[in-house]
């Protein structure tokens, strides 16, 4: 059963990174096997195999077959970043993420939305407009954008509780393979202000993320409103991919 809206997998990939952290094991020491972790926690292999993978893809840790699971030693940094996703973000900061659904359904696009996505004529887009909240308090306000015909069984998902990347990577097939972000400064006007719980005139961050699948296709382009007096943004120095979900609930 998932509790807080997290998927058993990502709960025992957050307990371990935790634990590896704060134990201050050494580059190269050995990690309980699969077996062990699977009493310890009482899980299912399938879910412990699921997190060590995610750990391993954020270069947290090494697998080696026929030898076990090992503290991965730092990896040479390079110069690509990646932007934390809000969720992650949050919890590292130890505050509770949530979401609260404003407004999902169907429209036209206005010309630059088909520009970007690059909708053929009369395709109508999937418009999801959302308040995230750290611990119960407006942070940012998003309104993310599709191609109707891309996934239109997404509103019928809990969009307050399931992470819309996640859902389209993982339970609708559709692969995620890049993606773009354009950062500005803003000022909040007054219906965004008052959804923020905040003053008009307020100082913002404007961040737009355009995600593309194979083929450089775009399919998502989302806009996210951040307070200024409240936010702070995070990026990550290394070669690292992003886990699945993590950029975006």
């Amino acid at each position: 059963m998932e509790r807080n809206g997290l998927p058993r997998y990502l709960r025992l990939a957050d307990e371990l990174r935790t634990w590896i952290r704060a134990s201050g094991l050494p580059p190269r020491a050995k990690l309980p096997t699969e077996a062990e972790l699977c009493a310890r926690y009482g899980l299912s292999r399938g879910t412990v195999v699921r997190a060590l993978e995610l750990l391993e893809r954020q270069g947290l840790i090494a697998r080696e077959q026929g030898r076990g699971t090992f503290v991965a030693p730092p990896r040479p940094v390079q110069g690509t970043f990646r932007i934390l996703d809000f969720s992650e973000d949050m919890r590292a900061r130890g505050k509770t993420p949530g979401t609260r659904v404003l407004r999902a359904g169907v429209e036209r696009p206005t010309a630059e939305l088909a520009e970007r996505l690059r909708l053929p004529r009369g395709e109508r887009v999937i418009r999801i407009e959302r308040l995230r909240l750290a611990d119960g308090e407006p942070m940012a306000l998003e309104t993310r954008y599709l191609a109707y015909s891309t996934c239109p069984e997404l509103l019928g998902e809990d969009l307050e509780r399931e992470s819309i990347h996640r859902l389209l990577i993982e339970k609708y097939r559709l692969p995620l393979v890049r993606a773009q972000y354009t950062m500005s400064a803003a000022v909040l006007g007054a219906r965004d202000a008052a959804l923020l719980a905040t003053a008009p005139g307020t100082p913002g961050f404007r961040v737009e993320r355009l995600t593309f699948t194979v083929g450089d296709r775009p399919v998502t382009w989302m806009v996210s409103l951040y307070r200024g007096d409240q936010y702070r943004f995070t990026a990550e120095l290394g070669p690292l991919p992003p886990p699945p979900g993590a950029a975006e609930v």
